[in-house]
């Protein structure tokens, strides 16, 4: 069993793109606990712009969608004993990157909230520059973060890492849409 500041630097270095999934223990008490924080984060963050029941159904559809595309890859690549590894990095990393951006989704959430209600707004809202930028900002760093994370747990490229990175986007967004679940961040 690793301390937590060790455990803590891997993560950080799992962040910042030099250490992979492999370098978290395979723990499915770790994955659970990870996968509950992510809940966690995601639901504050989906409550900005949506309300407590669409929040959690939201939250807990992008992790359903998250675990069944990383077990179909996994399973495509010939990798399905990296399914702990890849979930937990995943969940791990997407917890933190997703608290990170609740600051600047807090001072958007009023713009999105009014272009839901009125897209002609578009045309003459003001949008918070600096909170528009940090969030573009850390989204990118978070598909990055993902990108290494599958290019590592696939063993394949960082430009296959970026594809299934963005497939998985536009997966979860196939399904939000047909599922109806509205307010999605």
């Amino acid at each position: 069993m690793q301390s937590f500041s060790e455990f803590a630097y891997r993560l950080i270095e799992l962040l910042l793109l030099r250490k992979g999934p492999q370098d978290l223990p395979a723990s499915r008490k770790l994955l659970q606990f990870s996968g509950a924080l992510l809940l966690l984060v995601s639901v504050l963050r989906q409550q900005l712009v949506a309300s407590f029941p669409a929040a959690i159904v939201q939250s807990g559809l992008s992790i359903l969608v998250l675990v069944l595309f990383v077990h179909l890859m996994l399973g495509f690549r010939r990798h399905p004993e990296r399914l702990v590894q890849t979930l937990t990095a995943l969940f791990l990393a997407n917890a933190v990157i997703g608290a990170l951006s609740l600051l600047p989704l807090r001072a958007l959430a009023p713009v999105l909230l009014a272009l839901t209600t009125d897209p002609a707004l578009a045309q003459s809202i003001q949008l918070p520059t600096l909170a528009a930028y940090a969030w573009l900002l850390i989204g990118i760093w978070g598909l990055l973060v993902a990108a290494h994370i599958y290019r590592n747990a696939m063993d394949t490229r960082l430009g296959a890492g970026i594809c299934i990175a963005l497939l998985y986007e536009l997966s979860l967004i196939v399904v939000v849409s047909l599922s109806g679940i509205v307010g999605a961040a």
